[in-house]
């Protein structure tokens, strides 16, 4: 058995007895899933345990005051923040003009699909990143840095209006990216629930702040890949491709969170973990083209 061509946007042919390859597939993506979850539960159990007062080691000292890996702090327009504005705003462009070139091609459907809320969310969290640096132009990040640390305060409060645009155009476009097989009414829901209940139930540390992100994101995907595709969707090759997605940033978290100020600060700080994020998806895109387009052109682009 081989896929067949079709006029499905998928390339894969389910009326097909399944072929060795593609039970490879589907075991492939459930242990990439997997391995994924738990690691990124490894993540927070140890960013949570060891930045607890008096917790000393395993995590780098420089990244745990901010809970993120900052370079270039005081050069205006050019800290890790910046540039992930800046960053996130290119590779944006450059797969949504892949997008409106490939998204009617037969076979490309499941790479797709999530395009324009990967965008959207790359977006939206290149803007959360500016604001960030806004405030390292004008001082304001480190009086509230300040503030938390002689207070014991969390994150910093915002207001209602401030936290449903935050759910809108942060939380929204990356969760419905990382469960595009969910209706979205559900996604909403979700959505509004890991912005507004860390408040009410005072707030998150500003050094947990990315972790906790990472961490809902990272179970959000895994576990709608694992229970929320059929057995079919689950044989294709993009299913096995998937979970790098996730591997990869996580990866990059955990060498953040490690080796900040060993090398990784120096080496861009923070930017990486947004780059590699926008850019593993642009691969994979790639990859599907590859894969399902470019046999059928002789290899012609």
């Amino acid at each position: 058995h081989r896929a067949v061509p079709s006029s499905n946007k998928h390339c894969y042919c389910i009326m097909c007895k399944p072929s060795g390859a593609d039970s490879f597939y589907a075991r492939a993506g459930n242990a990439g899933n997997v391995s994924v979850l738990l690691a990124s539960l490894l993540y927070v159990a140890v960013v949570i345990r060891y930045t607890q007062p008096g917790q000393n080691g395993v995590l780098d000292e420089l990244w745990k005051e901010d809970g993120f890996c900052v370079h270039n702090r005081e050069v205006p327009y050019w800290s890790s923040f910046d540039t992930c504005l800046y960053v996130d705003v290119a590779f944006s462009a450059v797969l949504g003009s892949l997008y409106f070139k490939w998204r009617g091609l037969p076979g490309m459907g499941t790479g797709s699909e999530i395009v324009p809320m990967v965008i959207l969310g790359t977006l939206g969290h290149g803007i959360a990143h500016g604001a960030m640096a806004m405030k390292f132009r004008d001082g304001s990040y480190e009086e509230e840095k300040a503030r938390g640390v002689a207070e014991g305060a969390r994150e910093e409060t915002l207001t209602f209006v401030q936290m449903a645009l935050f759910c809108g155009l942060f939380w929204f476009p990356l969760l419905k990216a990382s469960m595009f097989k969910i209706n979205s009414a559900i996604v909403a829901v979700i959505a509004m629930a890991v912005t507004f209940l860390p408040e009410y139930a005072g707030g998150i540390k500003k050094e947990l702040g990315f972790a906790y992100v990472q961490t809902v994101l990272a179970v959000a995907f895994n576990l709608s890949q694992l229970l929320g595709l059929s057995p079919e969707e689950k044989m294709r090759r993009e299913y096995a491709m998937m979970p790098l997605l996730g591997a990869i940033p996580l990866l990059v978290a955990w060498n953040e969170a490690l080796f900040c100020g060993s090398y990784f600060k120096a080496a861009g700080g923070h930017v990486l973990y947004d780059a590699s994020i926008i850019v593993g998806y642009i691969v994979f895109y790639l990859d599907c083209y590859r894969v399902n387009v470019l046999p059928s052109r002789g290899g012609k682009q």
